[in-house]
C-alpha cells in the first residue's frame, strides 16, 4: 500500500549508491523531455550539487555530467513524441547519441517506462537498479507511482527476469537508429548480468514477476488476473480507461471493485460503464494543484499513476507500471507496456480496501461525480488532423543537409514533397535554436532550408508546430544528419565555457575530490583572488594532487586542452591563457604517459 505524504524523486533513484559509480544504463520512456534529460546525468555523475535550476542545469557542469555518462546511457521512447523543449541549448546536440526513437512492432503505442540502471563499487563489484514507472521521462506535475529495486549479480541465470531481457531486446530491434556497436555491446552486457540479478523486494512482498506487453510475434491479450479463479476483492487505478475493460476487470473479482480514474475519462463513457464498480474516485482538486506551482502550457497534471490491487485467499498482487485500463494496453495487445507485480501476504502488504483509508491515498481523492462533456466534434476534428498529420511526418524518410556558407552552416530538409498533410500548416526548426527561427514547410517543395546557423547550433534534433484551426500540437523528432561539421562538440564546449572563468570552473569538475559521492569539491576556497574579488582556486596545486592520486584526471584535462587548441586562435585565446599553458606543460607528459596506458 502507498500513502500519499510518501513522496520520492526520479533524481533520488538515479544517484548512485554511496562508494558507486555509474557504468551504463538503458532507460524506456513514452514522452521524452530533452531539458529534463540534460538534467539527469548530473545526478548519475554524482554532480547534482552543481546543476543549477531544474528549468536550465548549468551548463559547464551538464557538459562534464555528460562527457562522463552519454556514451554509457541509452534512451528510447515514442517515435513523435519527444516535446519542444522549453530552453534553446547548443546542449540538446550532446543527446543525440543517447536518445533512439521506437515504433510498437504492432502498430500501437511504445509505453514502457523502465530504468535499468548498472553502478561499480570502489573495488569492481557491481550493484543493479530497477525502477518501474508509469511517469514518463518529463517535467509533469502529475501524480505518478514508482517501484524502485536493487540486486546483486549472483552466478546463475533467473528465469524470472526473462520478460524484462525480452522487452529490452525487442525495443532495440525495433529503434528507428541502429545502436552503435560500443552502445550495443554495452546494453547486451547488461541485460546479461540483469538475467543472473536476484532484486530485493519491498516490505511486505515475497514474490516478483515481470509481464511485458506488446512484444510478442503476434499481438495478445493480458489483464492483471489471478492464477486461477477471481479476485476477493480488487481496486483500479487507471487515468486512462475504455468501456470494455472496465467490464473485463470488474468480471475478474467477486466483491464490486473501486476505480479512480480522471473525470474527464469517465466522463466520455457511457454512464453504465462504471456500474461494476463498488466505488469511483477522481484525484480532488486541491491535491492536483499547488499553491507555489506555475501553470505550464503543455505540463501534464493530476493522475497518471497506474495500479492493479488484488487480493485472493491470503496474498495480495500489486501491479504497477505502464499499462492503462485501455482495450489498447491490455485487450487490442498492440501496446508495447511492461508490469510488475508484487505479492505477499495481505496482513503485511495490505489490502486493495486499505487504499482508500486514511493511511492510503484517500486523502487527496474525491468522489466522481458525472458531468455532460460538451460537444467538441469540430475539436475533435482538428485534433485528428494534427494527429495525421504527426504520423505521416514520423513515418517519412525526412532528412537533413549541411552545408558549410561564409556566415555558419546551412541545413536543409529533404523529403516533405512525399507528404500530404492536407490543411494542416506547419513549420520548422532545429531545437538548438529559438522558436521564432522556424519557416514554414510547404508540401511541395522537395527540400526546404531551415536555415543557417553556428556550428554549435547543427543538430539532428528539429522541433515541428502543426497548426489545424485554433489548435496546435508540437514535436521534435530525430532525423538522420548528412554532412554535420565534425568538431560540433568543440564548438559547443566553446559555447559553454566562453572564457578563462568558464574554463577554471570546469577544472574544478574534472580536478576537484569527490568524498562519499558527496560531489563536493575541495579547494575551492583557496588561493590568489581573481579579478572579480573572489579567491581563485589553486590549479597548480589541484593538477599536482590530481597527478598523485589519479593521474586519469589529467587525461581529461589533456584532452579537453587539445580540443580546444586544434582551430581557432582568437576563440582559444579567451579561454586558454598563457599563464595556464605554462603551468599545463609540466603535467602535460604525465598525461600524455597515463593515457597511452
Amino acid at each position: 500500500m502507498i500513502h500519499s505524504e510518501k513522496r520520492s524523486l526520479l533524481t533520488d533513484a538515479l544517484t548512485p549508491p554511496p562508494g558507486c559509480s555509474f557504468d551504463s544504463g538503458v532507460a524506456t520512456t513514452f514522452s521524452l523531455d530533452l531539458v529534463t534529460l540534460l538534467g539527469l546525468p548530473l545526478h548519475l555523475a554524482w554532480l547534482g550539487h552543481a546543476g543549477g535550476q531544474a528549468d536550465e542545469p548549468d551548463p559547464i557542469a551538464a557538459i562534464e555530467a555528460l562527457r562522463r555518462t552519454a556514451g554509457r546511457l541509452t534512451i528510447f521512447c515514442q517515435r513523435g513524441r519527444m516535446q519542444i523543449p522549453r530552453v534553446a541549448s547548443p546542449l540538446l546536440g550532446l543527446l543525440e547519441g543517447m536518445v533512439h526513437e521506437v515504433t510498437a512492432p504492432h502498430g500501437g503505442a511504445f509505453h514502457p517506462k523502465v530504468w535499468l540502471l548498472k553502478f561499480l563499487s570502489a573495488s569492481g563489484e557491481a550493484c543493479l537498479r530497477l525502477l518501474v514507472l508509469s511517469r514518463n521521462l518529463t517535467d509533469d506535475g502529475s501524480w505518478d507511482v514508482s517501484l524502485c529495486l536493487d540486486g546483486t549479480v549472483g552466478r546463475k541465470s533467473l528465469a524470472a527476469n526473462k520478460p524484462l531481457r525480452c522487452l529490452l531486446t525487442k525495443t532495440a530491434e525495433a529503434s528507428h537508429k541502429q545502436l552503435d556497436a560500443a552502445r550495443a555491446e554495452a546494453m547486451q552486457r547488461l541485460m546479461d548480468e540483469m538475467m543472473r540479478c536476484e532484486w530485493q523486494l519491498p516490505p511486505g512482498f515475497e514474490e516478483l514477476r515481470f509481464h511485458a506487453l506488446g512484444v510478442a510475434r503476434k499481438p495478445r491479450s493480458w489483464l492483471p488476473a489471478p492464477d486461477v479463479g477471481y479476485w476477493d476483492d480488487l481496486g483500479v487505478i487507471s487515468p486512462f480507461v475504455t468501456e470494455t475493460v472496465l467490464r473485463r476487470l470488474a468480471g475478474l473479482s467477486r466483491a464490486a471493485p473501486f476505480l479512480v480514474s480522471r473525470p474527464e475519462e469517465l466522463d466520455a463513457l457511457p454512464p453504465s460503464a462504471a456500474e461494476g464498480y463498488e466505488s469511483v474516485w477522481i484525484m480532488d482538486e486541491r491535491a492536483e494543484t499547488s499553491d507555489k506551482e506555475e501553470a505550464v502550457p503543455g505540463r501534464e497534471r493530476g493522475l497518471h499513476a497506474k495500479v492493479f490491487v488484488g487480493k485472493r485467499g491470503w496474498n495480495t498482487h500489486l501491479f504497477v507500471g505502464s499499462a492503462n485500463a485501455t482495450n489498447a494496453a491490455l485487450m487490442a495487445g498492440k501496446n508495447v507496456e511492461f508490469m510488475a507485480e508484487l505479492i505477499g501476504k495481505a496482513s503485511k502488504a495490505g489490502r486493495p480496501r486499505d487504499w482508500l483509508g486514511d493511511e492510503g491515498i484517500r486523502p487527496v481523492l474525491a468522489r466522481y461525480t458525472r458531468t455532460e462533456p460538451n460537444d467538441a466534434t469540430e475539436d475533435l476534428l482538428h485534433q485528428q488532423r494534427l494527429e495525421e498529420a504527426r504520423l505521416q511526418l514520423c513515418a517519412a524518410a525526412l532528412t537533413l543537409h549541411c552545408e558549410a556558407r561564409e556566415n555558419g552552416w546551412s541545413v536543409d530538409m529533404a523529403g516533405m514533397d512525399r507528404l500530404d498533410i492536407g490543411p494542416v500548416e506547419a513549420k520548422a526548426w532545429p531545437v538548438t535554436a529559438r522558436s521564432d527561427t522556424a519557416v514554414d514547410l510547404g508540401a511541395e517543395e522537395a527540400t526546404v532550408r531551415l536555415g543557417v546557423y553556428a556550428i554549435q547550433d547543427v543538430t539532428s534534433f528539429i522541433g515541428f508546430r502543426l497548426v489545424s484551426g485554433k489548435h496546435e500540437l508540437c514535436f521534435t523528432l530525430a532525423l538522420p544528419l548528412h554532412g554535420a561539421p565534425e568538431d560540433r562538440e568543440v564548438e559547443m564546449l566553446r559555447a559553454v565555457l566562453r572564457n578563462r572563468d568558464g574554463f577554471v570552473r570546469y577544472l574544478l569538475l574534472l580536478l576537484g575530490d569527490w568524498e562519499d559521492g558527496s560531489g563536493s569539491v575541495a579547494g575551492a576556497g583557496k588561493g590568489k583572488a581573481g579579478r572579480s574579488g573572489v579567491e581563485a582556486p589553486p590549479l597548480f596545486e589541484m593538477l599536482a594532487k590530481a597527478y598523485a592520486r589519479d593521474p586519469s584526471r589529467l587525461v581529461h584535462v589533456s584532452h579537453v586542452v587539445a580540443r580546444l587548441r586544434k582551430e581557432g586562435a582568437e576563440q582559444v585565446d579567451d579561454i586558454l591563457s598563457a599563464e595556464f599553458m605554462d603551468m599545463w606543460r609540466c603535467f602535460e607528459c604525465a598525461a600524455n604517459e597515463q593515457d597511452g596506458q
